[in-house]
């Protein structure tokens, strides 16, 4: 059982349907970085439709003769969605032009080299066009959520997706992990649902807490736009970046190592750690690693345009890698998936 989500804004009211074709749900990968245009590794420019990710990944390893780890990607698409991605393809003493020609639901529709592979997260941010139908009215409360959402910030949890389809992620990892022989892949998506699982409840408890407009003291903070963490007194300075979303306090993917957590926003991580000893044991068991995650998420270029003779949303927004579009939506929408 997930926990429930506590969104900063109130609850949503206006219902909406997602995903009615592929093409209502679009989205385009921005890496932030220019490949170099030589080394070893060429990067592909792919369009694809009705696929997972990694299934794009298996089908282009057996189209080309590759071994699926000389595949690189950096984010997981959804899959009842229009997407362009990049891949890098390791293809070393591989003259150009490589032909590698579009496949079964997929195209390429550029190629480049680069001298390293592409790793998870290297993405910079995902540019949506999200086409929502059955929208029956659009009322001022609901269009004063979705302003708060620009001017203030979103709450960052991970979305649905990471907790399987029908959502018993958790449940699988604490019955497999460390008790039978996983894939590499398969053990990665069972140790992520755990520490996800987690940081929803951190920020659900905070949220419900009343801690969403001002930051804690003894939070740890993370840079817009970065992965540069650091601790600091909250003072009017502070407070002013705060507002600015120029900074967002984190909360803990759970594992080994030093954390620079403190005071009230670390007594809250432990009293969620605590109330959940076997999830906290298994992760342990595994060893993994202490990460560090924004609360909040802030959207770019966001706008939208609402048909109501048709009773469609049209909406174009930027976000940056790791923030869930699903999640966005959920704090001014009540979603219907088609898929």
């Amino acid at each position: 059982m997930q926990p429930e989500p506590t969104f900063p804004y109130g609850a949503a009211q206006v219902s909406a349907r997602l995903k009615s074709i592929p093409e209502d749900f679009e989205v385009e990968e921005v890496l932030g970085f220019e490949p170099q245009g030589e080394g070893e590794h060429l990067f592909l420019w792919v369009e694809k439709r009705g696929l997972t990710t990694h299934e794009l990944v298996e089908r282009i390893a057996r189209d080309h003769g590759l071994p699926a780890a000389a595949i690189g990607y950096s984010g997981l698409k959804d899959k009842h969605a229009l997407t362009r991605q990049w891949l890098s393809l390791q293809l070393p003493g591989k003259a150009d032009p490589f032909d590698c020609p579009s496949g079964e639901g997929y195209r390429v529709l550029q190629q480049l080299r680069h001298s390293r592979k592409l790793r998870p997260g290297s993405h910079k941010f995902n540019r949506f066009r999200l086409c929502l139908r059955e929208v029956d009215d659009l009322p001022q409360q609901t269009r004063q959520q979705m302003d708060n959402v620009v001017t203030q910030g979103f709450a960052n949890y991970f979305g649905v997706q990471r907790f399987g389809r029908k959502a018993d992620n958790v449940e699988q990892a604490l019955a497999q992990l460390g008790k039978r022989r996983l894939s590499r892949a398969r053990k990665s998506i069972l140790l992520s649902s755990l520490r996800s699982h987690l940081f929803n409840a951190i920020l659900a408890q905070r949220i419900a807490q009343g801690h969403w407009q001002n930051p804690l003291k003894g939070d740890v903070f993370m840079l817009r736009g970065s992965h540069s963490i650091f601790s600091e007194a909250v003072d009017a300075v502070l407070l002013e970046r705060y507002r600015q979303l120029d900074l967002s306090p984190c909360a803990s993917l759970y594992g080994a190592g030093r954390s620079l957590m403190s005071g009230q926003a670390a007594a809250i991580e432990q009293c969620v750690f605590a109330a959940h000893p076997e999830i906290t044991a298994c992760l342990e068991s595994q060893r993994s690693n202490l990460q560090m995650r924004p609360l909040r998420a802030v959207v770019e270029s966001f706008g939208y345009d609402y048909d109501a003779a048709a009773r469609l949303l049209r909406l174009e927004l930027s976000l940056p890698a790791g923030s869930y579009v699903t999640t966005l939506l959920e704090h001014f929408l009540l979603l219907e998936e088609s898929s």
